[in-house]
């Protein structure tokens, strides 16, 4: 049975008559079956599903066989004792596995930056044990720098609708800051990584939707995680040598110098171009981002 629907009124006392639409019931249904966002969400579980099982796949594959009591230290670190039993596991196999490791090790970082999971810190510090301080460097500014951009990829082809609408407001204000500083991108692109706002995974899922080209995006998360990453190796070569759990820092006044002796190498080719008579006030602008998010 047809539903029917007034499309218009008029107001004027009667003159004109009321029209009316008929909507068809098999309308919702169409409705439904052409549901982009629903698409969307179902295309996003398939390839988490199959992501998921690849890298099982790979560590089943690649991982040399473990007992019960080593294979019960195979999962993400939470805390320091994880890291620690995790990487003394490892360690056993390193001059006989070193590159199967090193490939599972890619494998799980990337699938976690792909789809934005906690635990990147954790397995950088665990590179810095496992790896020499070059290797574990390139390593994890590399996976680092493919994963987030899996996710960008993933946002741009199916989180078009949810991110404009979810972020409307920090999208239009962030594209106001890029236009701006479309001369010098590569360079904002890695101060914003260095900061610690916005939060990374904004920045992956948003930077499609307000005109972030990717090869930009990946250069400026290469070089732009490399001072966190310094921090973190150096952090992993430690763990061996501590005693205690206070003894493990992370964050401290020293890094934080580290840090920013960073951003400013960053920024002497923006301060040259300004001095050169080019508009750039990247400082205000990531200030301003910062505020707003």
């Amino acid at each position: 049975m047809a539903e029917t629907t007034p499309l218009l009124t008029s107001n004027l006392q009667d003159r004109d008559p009321e029209i009316i639409v008929t909507i068809p019931e098999n309308k919702a249904h169409i409705s439904l079956i052409n549901n982009k966002p629903l698409k969307a969400i179902i295309h996003i579980i398939v390839l988490f599903i199959i992501s998921t099982a690849f890298v099982y796949l790979t560590l089943k594959i690649y991982l040399p066989t473990l007992d019960e009591n080593q294979r019960q230290h195979l999962h993400l670190p939470k805390g320091i004792e994880d890291l620690r039993a995790l990487n003394k596991m490892l360690n056993e196999y390193m001059d006989r596995y070193n590159y199967q490791i090193m490939l599972s090790y890619s494998v799980i970082y990337i699938y976690l930056q792909t789809f934005s999971i906690p635990g990147s810190m954790w397995l950088s510090i665990l590179g810095g044990a496992l790896f020499s301080m070059p290797i574990a460097l390139l390593l994890i500014c590399s996976c680092a720098g493919i994963g987030s951009s899996n996710c960008y990829l993933l946002s741009k082809t199916y989180g078009k609708s949810f991110v404009k609408s979810r972020y409307r407001s920090k999208l239009d204000a962030w594209s106001r800051q890029l236009d701006k500083h479309s001369h010098s991108l590569l360079n904002y692109m890695i101060i914003v990584r260095i900061s610690p706002l916005p939060p990374h995974w904004f920045i992956n899922i948003a930077a499609p939707h307000v005109g972030v080209p990717l090869i930009p995006f990946f250069l400026g998360t290469f070089f732009g995680v490399l001072g966190h990453t310094l921090i973190y190796v150096q952090a992993g070569m430690t763990i061996n040598d501590l005693t205690s759990d206070q003894e493990f820092t992370i964050f401290s006044w020293k890094n934080v110098g580290v840090l920013a002796l960073i951003a400013v190498a960053v920024m002497i080719p923006v301060w040259i171009r300004k001095k050169a008579g080019v508009d750039n006030e990247i400082y205000q602008e990531i200030d301003h981002e910062q505020n707003d998010s």
